[in-house]
């Protein structure tokens, strides 16, 4: 016997989580075991829904005296009775249906696309040894002694394991929703966010120290947010299909807040060294220099200046 039509339970994004073939009409949807559809959501009736075939494909539905009856999103206005046509979700309790008939249109095959490069391990591994090479370089510029090369060898060291726990996670959450890690994928799009956080550091240092404007650091606080908020948006896209929108969402607001946390913790530092100077732990050559400085006869003739204040104000001191 072939089946008359189909239901499907249908998943928060739209997709078919299952299918259940119906064999005779009027079809019973409800919780009881004597059901043609069995639906196990305890805001669901033993008896909860009647559907019969209509005109032009649609079906007829009728609520069986439920406490919950039917709606039809997005109005979400509670019915007795609808018309639902094949692409119409119902819902019902916490459940989402909808009805197709066997004679229903598909959509044509999608063709299978080739793997893309950041999902291969070897664009994973090309990734993580050019954060790799960007650190060290970084470390050697930055270290004037050979102990505090060690030491930055050593959070080197510590940020590729934070890396690594911070991809597992990922892929963890990867294997637990969609069936696949995706491990060289989150590997790349980590080691790549990180390398882009260090590019885009560098940058806003040598054009603070160019333009002599330690207020650039501030805009590169924004940048390095923008940078880490695509980052986890990127993640996000290898473990969910939601749309792409609330993924945004999501990523800015992870973004704002560790960002927020970050500085909170380090006007909190400042606060409590309030002497503390602001100045880049290395020289930059002087041709990156983009604005005159003080010369040397200015800054003498301004140290002469301030000496004959002083002298005088110490001289009018009773």
């Amino acid at each position: 016997m072939e089946p008359l039509a189909f239901v499907e339970i249908i998943g928060r994004h739209g997709d078919a989580l299952q299918r259940h073939a119906v064999y005779r009409w009027p079809a019973r949807v409800g919780r009881g075991y004597d059901m043609d559809v069995i639906l196990d959501d305890p805001f669901v009736a033993a008896r909860h829904l009647s559907i019969e075939p209509a005109a032009d494909g649609r079906f007829a539905l009728t609520d069986l005296d439920s406490v919950n009856g039917i709606s039809l999103p997005p109005s979400g206005k509670r019915m007795s009775a609808a018309e639902a046509g094949p692409d119409d979700v119902v819902r019902l309790g916490h459940t989402q249906i909808r009805v197709r008939g066997p004679s229903y249109a598909v959509r044509a095959e999608l063709p299978l696309r080739a793997t893309a490069m950041y999902r291969r391990p070897a664009a994973f591994a090309a990734m993580a040894a050019a954060l790799l090479g960007l650190s060290g370089w970084n470390s050697w510029v930055v270290a004037t002694q050979q102990e505090e090369r060690a030491f930055l060898a050593f959070w080197i060291v510590v940020i590729f394991i934070a890396a690594a726990i911070w991809v597992s996670i990922w892929s963890l959450v990867s294997r637990t929703v969609g069936g696949r890690s995706n491990f060289s994928a989150h590997g790349f799009v980590a080691c790549a966010g990180l390398t882009a956080l260090a590019l885009w550091d560098a940058v806003t240092e040598y054009l603070s120290f160019g333009f002599d404007a330690q207020w650039l650091k501030h805009i590169g606080t924004v940048g390095a947010a923008a940078i880490f908020a695509y980052m986890v948006y990127r993640h996000l896209r290898l473990n969910s299909r939601a749309a792409r929108r609330k993924l945004g969402i999501a990523a800015v607001m992870v973004s704002v807040t560790a960002y927020g946390v970050a500085i909170a913790f380090r006007i909190a530092g400042e606060s409590a060294r309030p002497a503390a100077q602001r100045y880049s732990q290395a020289l930059k050559a002087p041709f990156f220099l983009m604005v005159s400085g003080v010369s040397p006869e200015a800054f003498v003739a301004q140290g002469e200046t301030l000496k004959r204040k002083v002298d005088a104000m110490a001289r009018a001191e009773p």
